[in-house]
């Protein structure tokens, strides 16, 4: 998957948490160092946590995601 279509799925994927989700997300932010690729969950409350997504699929995304966040 291109990088483009990450930052796009990624973007909605925000979207869709912070309207839906119980969790007090401030924003994901998608990243990349050394060819891996990285999605840091910020929080309202100041706290991140990273999550590798390096080669995930869009549905890799979204899984990665929720377990990140249990």
């Amino acid at each position: 998957m291109q990088d483009e279509n990450k930052r796009l799925f990624i973007s909605t994927l925000e979207s869709a948490l912070i309207m839906y989700s119980r969790e007090n997300l401030a924003r994901l932010e998608y990243w990349m160092c050394n060819g891996d690729e990285y999605i840091t969950v910020k929080f309202t409350t100041g706290f991140e946590k990273t999550i590798n997504i390096t080669g995930d699929s869009c549905l890799g995304i979204m899984k990665d995601v929720v377990r990140g966040l249990e």
